[in-house]
């Protein structure tokens, strides 16, 4: 007899399956499709990008410092080895005669006062008990250089970021500037027809077919100028993404935008939280502190113990241990803690002067970002307008040199005109954009 299947839980572990793989196979299918998204991008980029991996295996350096100085904490074990030949061991060794001089001191020799064979083989272990701050001091140093790098890793991440971001609205914007003088181009191919058609009927003369040519010929000119603009952004958006090659044949066209109303104080308060920049700050001054302990405990000795056991002679050899206390007592080091000390200060009020300048940089970039962000969708708005009028326009002026009435300078007018607005609303879209992005490595946005 079959056991029964339990198909609720055969279901639930379909659905959650499901859950799991469905955004993973989403990402593949854009992958396969040749569509690379934003998100993608920057997840390439911080994956990919050699200055990411850079700083973040300096990081790891400065974690692994921290165990290096820990080390001093526990004993320090070593077993020496030596061998040695020759007849500077031949007086005192094991198995040699010994003379008695008048003086009553006896002297070991050897009978040949020949080579011998000695060795020494000896474990030892030394441990540091106490040295007045300057091992936790040292400890502290490098946790503190740890915390800085681990922001220095944040902020080139965010760095990264914003470069990825900033070339890729740069090849939308470049891609979109390309289907404007594609347009251009076809506006002036049909415009060509039609100064050509009243020509060969004789409602026009010659001037407009020869304008019409130079106008066309100087849009397929700037038809090439911006594909070779567009190749280029590509080429820095595959550097900024750390890519070698250009697997995708299409993006996601994001410059279309949408203001998010955010308050400037809420902005600045949320940098001043997380810039890496004023956390890193803050950790060095955690590290001159360390350090100032540090060079301070050089006015002070050290304490350590010390113990031994090993095996030395000719063969067969004799065992012998001992253990030990040490103090060592700094006399004179040629003033070398003194400056020390007075360096350690030094870089304590230059580290805080640091940190008021850091916070002036980052309000200054916070404001800055957000006014041009202000003044840039107004001006996304101003442009959309006069898009708008100019297309009108050239509608309204292509009209009238098809009836006869306008001339052909008016409607080229109109189409450079409207071009040049269409070209301009594209760049307002990119500059808010960037400045968007911009705003967010200000604020120090995580990724």
């Amino acid at each position: 007899m079959s056991n029964p299947v339990n198909l609720t839980g055969i279901t639930g572990l379909f659905l959650a399956l499901l859950l799991v793989l469905g955004p993973a196979k989403a990402r593949a299918a854009d992958e396969g499709n040749g569509r690379l998204t934003l998100q993608q991008a920057i997840e390439i980029a911080l994956k990919q990008h050699p200055a990411v991996k850079e700083s973040r295996e300096r990081m790891f350096s400065a974690e692994f410092q921290i165990g290096v100085s820990k080390a001093a904490y526990y004993p320090q074990i070593i077993f020496d080895s030596n061998y040695f030949y020759g007849t500077a061991f031949a007086r005192g060794a094991r198995g040699a005669t010994g003379v008695t001089s008048a003086s009553g001191i006896t002297t070991s020799i050897s009978p040949t006062n020949a080579p011998l064979n000695f060795y020494i083989n000896r474990f030892s272990a030394n441990q540091l008990l106490y040295d007045f701050g300057k091992t936790p001091g040292l400890v502290q140093e490098s946790r503190s250089s740890f915390y800085g790098s681990r922001e220095d890793y944040a902020g080139n991440r965010q760095k990264v970021v914003l470069d990825a971001r900033s070339a890729y609205y740069a090849y939308l914007a470049a891609r979109r500037a390309v289907k404007v003088e594609q347009e251009n181009v076809a506006q002036n191919q049909t415009l060509l027809k039609q100064a050509q058609g009243f020509y060969n009927v004789g409602l026009r003369a010659k001037i407009d077919v020869t304008k019409a040519e130079a106008n066309l010929y100087d849009a397929e000119a700037s038809l090439i100028r911006a594909k070779n603009a567009a190749d280029l952004t590509r080429v820095t958006l595959m550097t900024a993404l750390g890519m070698k090659t250009w697997p995708y044949k299409d993006l996601e066209d994001m410059l279309e935008v949408t203001p998010i109303p955010r308050s400037l104080e809420e902005l600045k308060t949320q940098a001043f939280r997380q810039r890496p920049e004023l956390m890193k700050n803050k950790y060095q001054q955690d590290f001159n502190d360390a350090a100032l302990k540090v060079a301070k405990a050089g006015y002070y000795p050290a304490l350590t113990s010390t113990a031994a056991y090993g095996w030395q002679g000719t063969l067969p050899m004799s065992a012998d241990w001992w253990v030990g206390a040490a103090v060592q007592f700094p006399i004179f080091e040629g003033l070398a803690t003194t400056y020390s000390v007075k360096k350690a200060n030094a870089d304590i009020r230059a580290t805080q002067a640091n940190s008021e300048v850091l916070r002036q940089d980052v309000n200054k970039e916070v404001e800055q970002a957000y006014l041009d962000l202000q003044s840039g969708w107004e001006l996304i708005r101003a442009t959309k307008k006069a898009v708008e009028s100019a297309r009108e326009n050239f509608r309204l002026a292509q009209g009238r040199y098809q009836v006869g009435v306008g001339s052909i300078i008016e409607v080229t007018d109109a189409q450079v005109q409207l071009s040049r607005t269409e070209l301009r609303f594209v760049q307002a879209l990119y500059d808010y954009r960037t400045t968007e992005a911009r705003l967010d490595k200000a604020v120090g946005k995580a990724y």
